[in-house]
Order: structure tokens, then sequence, then C-alpha cells
């Protein structure tokens, strides 16, 4: 297991310099960084979710209380618990020649951006399938920036990936459950 563990870190360390300096070009030069800035999602996602909140009908309420939970929850468990647990350093502070256009705290693993974007992106395709894909690739893209601006591996963006989506999956569950009970107490009601 230990010699598994150690051909993935060196194939992840290869993958990372493929995405961040082989793929080098003026072009993600510039719209890299803009991507991977928290400000570029936070804001739009802010003025969508207030407007939504007091404009929206139930159901879309309902679905932005989903994904602000499943962020939540996402956003936490990646911080407070698996960050401190693994304690594994930015690629950026670390190795050797890498492209770097951003800053970010001490510890990489799992990427809290993948992770957030992923829970966010699967409630949207829960709840609205036709559009839901765009917040989908806007989730792959931000992954992408984490690791060609020099703050993520390949592996941390991953794991936060696959954590964003089990929060999701979570919150959908429990979404369900508490839609369930409310049509048994209204059949019941009309009863």
């Amino acid at each position: 297991m230990e010699e598994f563990i150690k051909k993935l870190l060196e194939l992840d360390i290869k993958v990372f310099y493929f995405l961040n300096k082989d793929l080098m070009n003026p072009v993600f030069d510039l719209i890299m960084p803009v991507i991977t800035n928290e400000i570029f999602i936070t804001l739009p996602a802010l003025a969508v979710v207030l407007y939504f909140l007091f404009k929206g009908s139930r159901r879309v309420r309902l679905s932005i209380i989903c994904m602000i939970v499943a962020v939540l929850l996402a956003d936490a468990v990646a911080y407070r618990l698996i960050k401190p647990y693994f304690g594994r350093l930015r690629p950026c502070d670390i190795l050797p020649g890498v492209h770097v256009l951003a800053q970010a705290g001490r510890f990489s693993f799992p990427s809290n951006h993948a992770a957030n974007m992923m829970a966010l992106s699967v409630i949207a395709v829960y709840f609205y399938r036709k559009y839901g894909w765009l917040v989908f690739a806007a989730a792959l893209l931000v992954g992408y920036s984490r690791i060609y601006v020099g703050v993520h591996y390949p592996l941390d963006v991953l794991a936060g990936f696959i954590l964003g989506g089990l929060s999701a999956l979570l919150v959908i569950g429990f979404y369900k459950r508490i839609e369930l009970k409310n049509k048994d107490r209204s059949r019941s009601r009309k009863q």
C-alpha cells in the first residue's frame, strides 16, 4: 500500500507540472487568476441568491438553501477536518519551478474551491438539469485554475470534487426526506 501511495503522489506531481508548466500560455496567465479568485464566483452568486431568495418560487428558494448548506458543509469538512489532518503543503511552497499566479493558505489537500464548486454544481444539476451543467462546467474550470495558478495538486482538486459531490448528495438526501414527509402530511390532511 505504501508503494502505491508513493507512485500515486509521484504521478500527482507529474500531472501537476504538465497542467501548471507545460500548458502555460499568456491567455491562461490572464484568465486563470481571475477564475480562481473567490470574488469571480462569490459576488455573482451572492447577487443571484439574494434576488431569488426574495423573488423566487418555493422550489427556487429551497434549491438555494440546499446549495448554501452543501457548500458550507463541504467547506467546513475540508478546511476544519481534512486539511489539518493531512497537512499537505501547497506545490507552490515546496516544489521547484512552479508557475505561481495566486497565493493561498498553508495546506492544499483537499481544495476548498473544488469542494465548494462541486457541491454547488451537484445541487444545481439536481434542481435544474437543463442549466445546472453550466455550473458543473464552471466547477471543472475553477478546479483546473487552482492547479494552473500553482496552489493545488490534481489530487487536491479531485478530492475536493469528491467531497463536494458527497456533501451535495447528503443534502439532497435530506431534502428528499423532508419533501416526502411534507407530501405525506398533505395527503393525511386531505383524507
